[in-house]
């Protein structure tokens, strides 16, 4: 798995709130220096400037007001952000397909987390929600319902996270092995020629011992081969 970028937008955590603001003033200051750079276009761009064109368009996007409590992972990979540099209908398909997921309207009931890994191909992309609970600020509870709601998001927050987590770390592991497997099968393969190149010269320097041995002894014996 080709290594990217994880976006995760935890809207009901202020503390979060205010990196992600300073995450969008980092990508807008990125940003703003490309646009200096205008008239310019993705193609020109370097991969971290275009990173940052397309991740202000993202952040742009309109989100519903009832996915403010939903745990919003997105996950993009590198061959994905070259793919959509140099193809301007797969970018546009790509923030589509985001502008549609986030304009859904939950009502009072969201998912615990929305997850979308965006990839070089469209058949490689896809998405999930996990959980149902009561969106209680979109709703309107007490504050009760909110103190013990928000208590239940954490943990479930802390939950998903580490399995997310988890499957990110196994998908590594079963990458190495893949990797290593590759490696031995490759070094095999290299020791397998070099013995073989070995055997072809020790076969070479054998015959012209042997025909350098058989002139020897003809000279010596004072025959001629041609009687």
């Amino acid at each position: 798995m080709e290594a990217g970028t994880v976006y995760g937008s935890y809207y009901g955590a202020k503390g979060y709130e205010g990196v992600r603001k300073e995450e969008k003033r980092t990508d807008a200051g990125v940003a703003e220096r490309v646009a200096k750079k205008n008239p310019v276009s993705p193609k020109d761009m370097t991969l971290d400037e275009y990173k940052a064109y397309f991740n202000e368009k993202m952040n742009s996007l309109y989100t519903h007001p009832s996915q403010r409590n939903m745990n919003d992972v997105i996950d993009i990979t590198d061959a994905a952000y070259k793919r959509m540099q140099t193809d301007p209908e797969y970018e546009k398909k790509i923030l589509d397909a985001l502008a549609q997921n986030k304009a859904v309207n939950f009502g009072g009931n969201i998912p615990v987390i929305a997850y979308m890994h965006i990839d070089d191909t469209w058949e490689k992309c896809y998405g999930y929600t996990q959980g149902m609970k009561e969106n209680v600020g979109y709703s309107g509870s007490s504050s009760a319902k909110r103190a013990d709601a928000g208590r239940e998001k954490k943990a479930g927050q802390k939950e998903l996270l580490e399995e997310y987590l988890e499957k990110r770390a196994q998908a590594k592991r079963q990458q190495k092995e893949f990797l290593d497997e590759r490696v031995t099968k490759a070094e095999q393969e290299r020791s397998r020629l070099a013995k073989a190149w070995s055997s072809k010269q020790r076969m070479a320097k054998a015959s012209s011992a042997y025909d350098a041995n058989v002139m020897t002894e003809t000279a010596a014996g004072g025959e001629s081969l041609f009687g």
